[in-house]
């Protein structure tokens, strides 16, 4: 008897969700994603990734009503994705998904400007974030490991990969595609995953996550024109599932959990920290640290961290130059905490890693691999002897320790103070809040356009 191939399981799923499928909680946490990833995004504007990006996308001079963040033009669903996604990954404070992946960002990029494309409503729009979302998490799962993502292991960059798949399934959901369109859209997607995790601490790094976003988006507009692909993509010798398992796991595994709705069941961590979230145990518990009593950096004789050892690839700079660098820099992590209380978007700046007095603190922290699971002791000597101490075992901002609202709001000004005005920062949180209500996500499009004055 011929068993049913994955990818046509996974393509009938697709095509038979219904916004009324989509529990409550999944659509709440859409909203609130928006509002996270939009205030990233507008962030990432600021700096050189998203200003070169929208400056080359501005110049290929494509035509279309899709809204590139904090501009006054628009453009192609493609090249919007392309230039947001990129944005919302240049700054390491996107959402970190449940095992590994920043999975938020490209979602949001291409169904808000696939979305303005077809003039779709906002639950059509949650619909194909959430099927999307769910995509990318059951076919992640082939490439699942006991230290993280055999990706990630070797090297390669896992924000490039199954979210072109997952971007291809939510359009193919908003753009009402049949079940033999959806498999060539996965199909003709999966052909263009890529990324390496070496490009790390430079502007490309948030491009991979643009091009993968943005690869989702053209492989179903060449489908509807007629584009074939292969349509069992996810099955058998060399197709995804074997490829990105490196012959571990078949197709089958992908199967698992379907339908469960991965954003409504298990959620994602919203960042608190703008920076790899391979240090935020770490900072966490330096940051009890300091809150519980204030302490001067010249009174910090030496800083001992426990952190995972697995962990420690991800942060390779000891002694970053540049605000790219220290996203992925534990010493610098820990600096930034010990010298202003917090990690968020200012910290990250150069000048601000350039400080005297962070790179004098960057000396002083001693890192010690671990073993025992996913959990970090910080261990703060001063220079009179005594000793502060701290363990973390669950970052803030997850799912368990969600961030609270004022946080989530406070962080979205932040992000979006330079590229938007107070007032249009007001009108986005005011739709986002609604998101579901909305009858034409164009609504929100048009509030991200540059105004002509920023306070």
């Amino acid at each position: 008897m011929m068993t049913k191939p994955v990818t046509e399981t996974l393509a009938e799923w697709i095509a038979s969700t219904r916004f009324e499928d989509v529990p409550e909680a999944g659509v709440a946490r859409v909203r609130e994603r928006f509002i996270d990833t939009i205030g990233v995004a507008c962030a990432g504007m600021s700096v050189s990734t998203g200003r070169i990006m929208t400056e080359w996308v501005s110049q290929q001079g494509a035509r279309g009503p899709c809204t590139v963040l904090g501009t006054d033009f628009t453009t192609s669903p493609s090249y919007a994705t392309l230039a947001n996604a990129a944005a919302g990954h240049a700054l390491e404070y996107d959402d970190i998904a449940v095992g590994s992946g920043h999975y938020a960002n490209p979602m949001t990029a291409a169904t808000l400007a696939l979305g303005e494309k077809l003039g779709a409503s906002g639950r059509d729009v949650i619909l194909g974030w959430m099927v999307g979302y769910d995509i990318i998490a059951q076919t992640s799962k082939v490439a699942a490991d006991p230290k993280g993502n055999i990706l990630l292991n070797r090297g390669w960059f896992n924000q490039g990969f199954l979210p072109a798949i997952g971007v291809a399934a939510a359009a193919a959901r908003m753009m009402n595609f049949d079940v033999m369109q959806t498999r060539m859209a996965m199909g003709h997607a999966a052909s263009t995953m890529a990324g390496m995790l070496k490009n790390r601490g430079s502007d490309t790094k948030g491009f991979v996550a643009g091009n993968a976003a943005m690869h989702g988006i053209m492989a179903a507009e060449l489908v509807a024109l007629g584009f074939t692909a292969n349509d069992e993509i996810m099955d058998n010798e060399i197709g995804v599932a074997r490829l990105l398992s490196f012959g571990a796991r078949g197709a089958e595994v992908m199967l698992d959990g379907l339908g469960s709705w991965t954003m409504a069941t298990q959620g994602s961590t919203l960042r608190l920290h703008a920076c790899c979230g391979a240090s935020h145990w770490s900072q966490d518990a330096l940051q009890k640290i300091v809150r519980n009593r204030a302490i001067a950096a010249d009174e910090i004789a030496r800083i001992d961290v426990e952190v995972p050892e697995f962990l420690l690839p991800m942060m390779p700079y000891d002694a970053p130059e540049t605000g790219l660098q220290a996203k992925y820099s534990l010493q610098y992590g820990l600096a930034a905490i010990a010298l202003d209380g917090r990690a968020g978007l200012h910290q990250y700046k150069d000048a601000a890693v350039q400080r005297p007095e962070a790179r004098a603190l960057m000396g002083k922290v001693v890192v010690h691999p671990t073993n025992a699971g996913l959990a970090s002791r910080v261990v703060v000597t001063l220079a009179n002897g005594e000793a502060l101490e701290e363990t973390v075992t669950r970052t803030h901002g997850n799912p368990a320790d969600p961030l609270t609202r004022d946080e989530v709001i406070g962080k979205f000004h932040e992000c979006a103070e330079e590229v938007v005005s107070p007032d249009q920062r007001r009108d986005v949180i005011a739709l986002c809040d609604r998101l579901d209500q909305l009858d034409d996500i164009r609504e929100l499009g048009r509030a991200l356009r540059v105004a002509e004055t920023v306070n």
